[in-house]
């Protein structure tokens, strides 16, 4: 199984717990127990930190799949990723403004439309890059309040399955991701 998979699963996790943060589930906190958001930002955190060991993995260890530097270009997205999940887990772990985190939203869901032709021959990919771009300017306009949570909370959580868990389970089926 290749390791991409363990990043797919685990940031798949992270953002299904921010996906029903935003949509309510759990999101409360009790009068007497901690702030949720803090339990959301420690799945951030350790989907973030987790991708990052995957990326320096896959860069150190795997053959390249995508020709010269393929496995370098692929860690490069993997780390985008990454540090978006570490940076967030952060925020809300310490209560920080999510406006910064809305702010760098917007460059984690535009620089990885610059892969497109990297995923040429697959529409699946492709199609993730665009879920990607509409995820992230979504938590942009977000943390400005110019969109509603509750919208976000669906948009994320369909990101969640589709893009990062259908492309595991295929593999996992012993399917080639289209």
């Amino acid at each position: 199984m290749l390791p991409i998979t363990i990043v797919f699963f685990v940031t798949g996790i992270a953002l299904w717990a921010i996906a029903l943060y935003f949509l309510g589930a759990g999101a409360k906190p009790q009068s007497d127990g901690p702030n949720p958001v803090v339990s959301v930002g420690w799945i951030s955190l350790v989907a973030g930190l987790s991708d990052f060991v995957q990326a320096f993995y896959i860069m150190a260890s795997r053959p390249d799949p995508l020709g010269p530097n393929g496995s370098v270009l692929i860690s490069g997205l993997v780390s985008i990723y990454a540090a978006f999940f570490t940076m967030l887990g952060i925020t809300l772990i310490r209560g920080l403004d999510l406006r910064v985190i809305g702010n760098i939203a917007l460059p984690v869901g535009i620089v990885p439309l610059f892969y497109w032709p990297i995923f040429a021959g697959g529409w699946m990919f492709r199609s993730i890059l665009i879920v990607w771009l509409i995820a992230f300017l979504a938590v942009w306009a977000t943390t400005y309040g110019r969109f509603s949570a509750t919208i976000l909370g669906w948009i994320l959580l369909i990101t969640a399955i589709y893009t990062f868990w259908v492309p595991p389970v295929l593999l996992v089926l012993g399917q080639a991701i289209p």
